[in-house]
């Protein structure tokens, strides 16, 4: 089985390469965001990610690319109408990996906000909106609301509603990473740095990378490493830069079976303590119900829905929903650790969302620090980290992410559908759709593949094709079961323990000496 190219640049990156204009520690989607900018503007780029690509934060959010409606409540007005703004340029950008979904509003007796309050809120957020794409914010009628499915009927006043959008987290993140890499940036997982030296105009970085070092100089380094940004600038040799104090905050979600009849738009909770609590649809077949905020004090990379977390959202789900769930129906759960920036709120839901980047001056170059964030705002973060590269003395091209398509992108939904349904006859249409609104315009890459080597179509733990592997692991850096189960795809809850175990064969086998 081929090497890949992915395999093959790794090669090149190591034997020829060891100077670059920019660094980019942390491969999350601030980290990718950073990177694809950069790369397109002109500038050498390296990116490392200590583990796997999008393996803490930046797989573990709630999924949605939204404003943020309950950030009005604490007067963050620009940074709903730039999450807005972006919400319809991810669209644009990315057709396969963001769609619209409409947000259902139960409005009930007692409830903490007044109706007239929420309804406030839903027409500021169509102000700040300037949509073009999505539908305006409105009101079921009486008889729209009686037909909504298991909606208890007996104490909502009215049903409103507005739209936001949804996304594959990690997938967002990992196209972005091949954005990078088409445009010439040197991306790779499981390369973490150890050592961060100043030079007389920039920074010497040692990583380690196949088990072997690896030294490259830099003019500028980019610390986008989320909740371990501070662990980043402890590496500085000499003492480390400023630092900003973080607010490590869980948001666990829990996932139930879709009941019968399916519904299609998801829901805005509110909960008696003044919490939002989601419920999504997912893969037509299970609600996502979340998420949390409480205060996280273990190892970030490993946070765990705890069993008062979960019953929290259980409670929430059962006070508006006649779907009497228990513990034992949650099928899966995950958490993701937010490193909000410390503002001295003792509410960890009120704790600011908004972004900040810290820069330290090195001679000619700079170490720029990224504290907080949001998956929604990355593309605009990564214009502000170019604004602040050019203001400290790069080069730099013009602005441009804001038009071109993300990698997989170049094809509209319609176009999409169109392949799904003509593809290779000996792959299933279930896994051409998912193919499809998965890898995007790449489909015709693995449609390719199967032409080229038809045995490639036999199906590894009965429903994934061995192309998609092979394309995992030579064009998307794919190691593990893992990489490809959780975060190339979310195919490990749609399969059994049985087809779990096959693909993590197939990943032991392909590490094997005698393996293909």
């Amino acid at each position: 089985m081929r090497a890949g190219p992915a395999a093959n640049r790794r090669e090149w990156d190591r034997g020829m390469n060891s100077q670059f204009d920019l660094v980019v520690i942390g491969g999350g989607i601030n980290g990718a965001a950073v990177a694809r900018d950069a790369a397109g503007r002109g500038l050498r780029v390296l990116l490392a990610e200590a583990n796997d690509y999008a393996s803490a934060t930046s797989s573990a959010s709630s999924k949605l690319i939204h404003g943020g409606i309950r950030y009005l409540e604490q007067y963050e007005f620009r940074l709903v109408r730039e999450s807005l703004h972006e919400r319809e340029t991810l669209m644009k950008l990315a057709p396969h990996l963001v769609f619209p979904l409409q947000f259902l509003v139960p409005v009930t007796r007692g409830q903490p906000r007044p109706a007239w309050v929420v309804r406030l809120g839903l027409f500021l957020y169509d102000m700040l909106s300037g949509r073009r794409l999505l539908a305006k914010t409105g009101r079921l009628t009486r008889a729209a609301r009686d037909r909504v499915p298991r909606l208890r009927p007996d104490s909502v006043r009215a049903v409103l509603h507005y739209p936001d959008c949804w996304t594959d987290d990690a997938r967002l993140t990992l196209e972005t990473l091949l954005d990078a890499r088409k445009r010439g940036a040197d991306i790779g997982n499981y390369r973490p740095v150890t050592k961060i030296e100043p030079r007389q105009d920039g920074y010497r970085v040692t990583l380690r990378e196949d088990g072997r070092a690896r030294t490259v100089d830099a003019r500028f380094v980019v610390n986008a490493g989320g909740p371990w940004v501070n662990e980043v600038l402890a590496k500085v040799a000499g003492g480390p830069p400023p630092a900003k104090r973080l607010r490590l905050v869980r948001g666990s979600h829990i996932v139930l079976p879709m009941p019968a009849p399916a519904e299609t738009r998801a829901f805005t909770l509110q909960n008696d303590d003044r919490r939002v609590v989601f419920v999504i649809p997912w893969l037509g077949r299970f609600l996502i119900v979340g998420t949390t905020d409480v205060p996280h004090d273990g190892d970030p990379a490993r946070p765990r829905c705890s069993d008062k977390e979960r019953d929290y959202l259980l409670d929430c789900y059962r006070r508006f929903f006649n779907h009497d769930v228990t513990a034992a129906d949650v099928v899966w759960t995950w958490s993701g650790v937010r490193p909000l920036v410390d503002d001295g709120e003792d509410n960890p839901s009120k704790v600011t969302r908004e972004y900040e980047l810290v820069s330290t001056r090195q001679g000619r170059g700079a170490l720029v620090s990224i504290f907080g964030g949001k998956i929604t705002t990355h593309r605009k973060l990564g214009e502000l980290v170019m604004a602040e590269l050019a203001a400290l003395g790069a080069s730099l091209g013009p602005a441009w992410t804001a038009t071109a398509p993300l990698h997989g992108g170049e094809y509209d939904r319609e176009t999409l559908a169109r392949l799904a349904e003509n593809g290779p006859e000996d792959i299933p249409a279930e896994i051409r759709r998912r193919w499809a609104f998965t890898y995007g315009a790449e489909i015709e890459t693995l449609y390719a593949m199967i032409r080229q080597e038809p045995e490639l179509a036999r199906l590894v733990g009965g429903m994934v094709p061995e192309a998609e592997l092979v394309h995992a692991v030579t064009v998307e850096d794919a190691r593990t079961a893992e990489d490809f189960l959780y975060r190339r795809t979310k195919a490990f809850i749609l399969m059994d323990q049985a087809g779990r175990d096959a693909v993590d064969g197939w990943f032991a086998q392909r590490r094997s000496p005698d393996g293909p």
